[in-house]
């Protein structure tokens, strides 16, 4: 075990997953079905299947060694993660990835560490876990800022348009709403991947024996979960694809690198998973909850700092900017108290 070694790499990965929808900006000729389709084929089949048959020997042995039980509940929590997958696909569409990523990551967050962590209640009453649990209390914190400062740009973007004369409508309200909601059931149904990790220790175990290195053993658990994950997205893009008659724009002239990115968007994430698995590994047995609040934590800085490049906040410009500066302050903060309560923690 290397606790500040896993910390770094799950860092790592939270920087290269808060960057991996940015190449969905560049396929505006393809509807949301149909970058979706290409990049969770690419990320939750292709990579997914491909790096575990790499890393793990015997691969379909350690499955049959981990009984039939395990590898059932990992799948279904990847069903369960899967709706998440594709409500936050959604809700980038909504309200943008600077909105997105700290409501959803930072609900996902919160109980993606704590409910492996309440199963030793012990844990709670230890320096360390006291210091994770304020971690993740500042954490949401953050969010709430975060989600306010998205509100106050829209108040002000609607004042922007009565101003100029523009018609005044509850479209946009209607459609942050809407994506608000979307993007805390994401929320909610997130943290079900990091459950297949933690509760799919069975299965890592016998990856173990199988031979895999250290930190590799988590690649038998992603196969599983994220094959549950691709049904719910394969099913839901599908049924997209044939009502919005969106098939066609898969084959529609000058779209070529559409495949490209999108494929690229798969590489990157899968990439950071595999990166969050052997960091989450050798931080000791906290990894997954102290893992999952850094990996997350980061993800919400860098997304956000994508968003703001990518122009998302034009119209937010002076006091919901100013807003979501101190969102991030605090979420900064988050992730150094979670930093700090790794160096603390133990299983008594």
């Amino acid at each position: 075990m290397n606790p500040l070694l896993g910390l770094l790499i799950v860092v790592s990965a939270g920087a290269l997953n808060g960057s991996y929808a940015v190449p969905m900006k560049k396929t505006p000729r393809w509807s949301f079905e149909n970058t979706w389709l290409v990049y969770s084929i690419v990320a939750m089949l292709v990579l997914s299947w491909g790096i575990a048959l790499a890393t793990v020997p015997h691969l379909t042995e350690v499955y049959s060694r981990a009984g039939m039980t395990p590898v059932l509940m990992v799948f279904a929590f990847g069903l369960i993660w899967g709706l998440a997958n594709l409500l936050f696909g959604a809700g980038i569409c909504l309200i943008g990835m600077s909105l997105t990523f700290p409501i959803c990551i930072g609900l996902s967050t919160a109980l993606g560490s704590l409910i492996p962590m309440a199963t030793r209640p012990q844990i709670f009453f230890t320096t360390g876990g006291a210091t994770i649990t304020l971690g993740i209390a500042v954490l949401l914190a953050g969010v709430v800022v975060c989600a306010l400062a998205g509100m106050r740009m829209d108040a002000q973007s609607k004042s922007g348009a009565v101003k100029v004369g523009a018609p005044s409508t509850g479209a946009g309200r209607s459609k942050l709403v809407k994506g608000l909601v979307i993007v805390i059931l994401a929320g909610l149904c997130d943290p079900f991947l990091n459950f297949a990790f933690t509760f799919g220790e069975r299965i890592s175990n016998e990856a173990k024996v199988a031979g895999a290195a250290a930190g590799a053993e988590s690649d038998a658990i992603w196969a599983i979960a994220l094959l549950g994950s691709l049904v719910v997205n394969v099913v839901y893009c599908t049924k997209l694809l044939i009502r919005n008659g969106t098939w066609a724009r898969f084959r529609e002239p000058g779209t070529a690198t559409y495949w490209l990115l999108a494929g690229v968007m798969g590489v990157i994430w899968m990439f950071s998973i595999t990166l969050y698995g052997r960091g989450a590994s050798i931080m000791g047995p906290l990894g997954g909850s102290v893992g999952w609040g850094v990996f997350y934590s980061s993800i919400i800085v860098f997304s956000t700092f994508w968003g703001i490049v990518s122009g998302e906040w034009q119209e937010g410009r002076g006091r919901p900017l100013r807003t979501l500066y101190s969102g991030l302050a605090v979420l900064i903060v988050a992730i150094v108290i979670l930093g700090y309560g790794s160096t603390l923690s133990s299983v008594p």
